[in-house]
């Protein structure tokens, strides 16, 4: 079952390092208690595969942000959660996650 691209993150475990088992553990259970996190498993060349129940609601995607932020996973896809409703708040380029997740923030207007 492959999902839909929208609904899935891909290679969560990428450049993730657990220092003791207790790390581990902790990282699986805050994934797996963000309410719209449905499953997560291994699924070879995919690495670490999380299926999302609907597309992460503000606290959702702020738990999704802060947990990849800890753990050093790849940003970038979280991208595609920004919507017109969150996009004022997601996009704020002076927030921690916005180069990791947007790239380099946009240039300022010359006056």
């Amino acid at each position: 079952m492959t999902g839909t691209p929208l609904l899935t993150l891909t290679h969560m475990d990428t450049g993730v390092t657990f220092y003791h088992l207790n790390d581990e553990r902790a990282f699986f259970e805050w994934l797996t208690r963000i309410p719209c996190v449905q499953s997560c498993e291994g699924e070879g060349n995919r690495g670490l595969v999380v299926r999302l129940k609907r597309r992460p609601g503000k606290d959702d995607l702020r738990q999704l942000l802060a947990l990849c932020y800890r753990y050093g996973v790849d940003m970038t896809q979280l991208a595609k959660f920004e919507t017109p409703k969150n996009r004022v708040w997601f996009r704020d380029p002076q927030k921690y996650w916005y180069r990791a997740v947007f790239g380099k923030p946009p240039a300022r207007r010359k006056s």
